[in-house]
């Protein structure tokens, strides 16, 4: 039988999924600064623009519902393709794509997103970088709302920053593999609470390493292995809270290892999520994704900007 306590529970999960990693949505690139590559990371978005196609995404999480019963099983499929207007803009198009639960059974379209992203500063030299960008999920585009697992009928405008620091300027070798990201977004929605998501990735590039540490077995010189975090806040027009749910002002988040292997022209990764609490999964999910670089692919054609020259860039890999 349908339970509406479940059927709550279960789109809560999946759109904490969605918000809390940023799964699946538009913006997934990889960037070059100097000699850095960020690559593409699960938890948040890294600070650059390119011209990718991720696909596919992949996310499962499994929810815990507030009396202890067994949770639904959310799936997710999606994709994303990013294209350079200039050297720093970049216009992008997604979507979390097909999602698919388990305990209740049901199925839907999420909504397309959009997203205009902008590098504000870079510096090849420090390996840092600064950008920022505005997305619209627009309502309507996905599954009706007559579907199992219907997304919102509503659009919603998120604000987005983005920062990336890699530590090839270290003066010890050891440190100098190392980077990290963060990004901080602001979700206004016209119905539900405002949220604040907010995350970091750790990273210690064995690709860097190699190309400009020391040389590593080859088994291992393209990848990039990171720590990776990401966690939801509601901070304004918050429901009043139930006492047979979890409490709408709880923050939800997952933390967990991730891998990436670089090749050439394209990226494969994989994450772990573990959930800070109960109202953020019942256990250990796992997002994927596999990107490839057109900068690379098609450096001619799909891979250069619209207008303008694309950014130089001294990477090796």
């Amino acid at each position: 039988m349908f339970n509406p306590h479940h059927a709550a529970a279960s789109r809560r999960v999946l759109l904490a999924c969605g918000a809390l990693v940023a799964a699946l949505a538009p913006a997934k690139a990889h960037t070059i600064v100097g000699d850095r590559v960020f690559p593409v990371t699960l938890a948040i978005d890294d600070p650059g623009v390119n011209d990718e196609l991720a696909l596919p995404t992949f996310a499962y999480m499994t929810g815990s519902n507030f009396d202890r019963t067994p949770g639904p099983i959310n799936y997710a499929l999606g994709w994303e393709y990013a294209k350079t207007i200039t050297a720093d803009l970049a216009l992008s198009v997604g979507s979390e794509g097909f999602n698919w639960q388990r305990r209740p059974n049901a199925q839907g379209w999420s909504n397309l997103e959009t997203q205009l992203k902008y590098v504000f500063w870079q510096d090849a030299k420090s390996e840092a970088i600064i950008a920022g960008a505005v997305a619209v999920e627009w309502g309507g585009t996905g599954s009706p709302q007559s579907a199992s697992l219907a997304p919102d009928p509503f659009s919603t405008v998120t604000t987005r920053l983005y920062a990336g620091k890699g530590f090839g300027d270290a003066t010890l070798d050891w440190a100098r593999p190392f980077a990290v990201t963060g990004e901080v977004d602001y979700a206004m929605p016209p119905q539900g609470p405002t949220l604040v998501t907010y995350g970091a990735t750790l990273q210690y590039s064995l690709l860097y390493r190699n190309s400009y540490v020391e040389e590593v077995p080859e088994l291992f010189r393209r990848l990039i292995p990171t720590f990776e975090a990401s966690f939801t806040t509601p901070i304004a027009h918050v429901a009043p809270s139930s006492p047979d749910d979890f409490s709408p002002h709880t923050t939800t988040g997952v933390f967990g290892p991730a891998l990436y292997y670089m090749g050439n022209g394209f990226e494969v990764g994989a994450m772990a999520q573990v959930p800070i609490n109960r109202a953020s999964g019942a256990h250990i999910g796992a997002m994927a994704t596999v990107c490839f670089f057109f900068d690379h692919l098609a450096p001619d054609t799909l891979g250069k900007p619209l207008f303008g020259p694309p950014r130089a860039r001294t990477a090796q890999y």
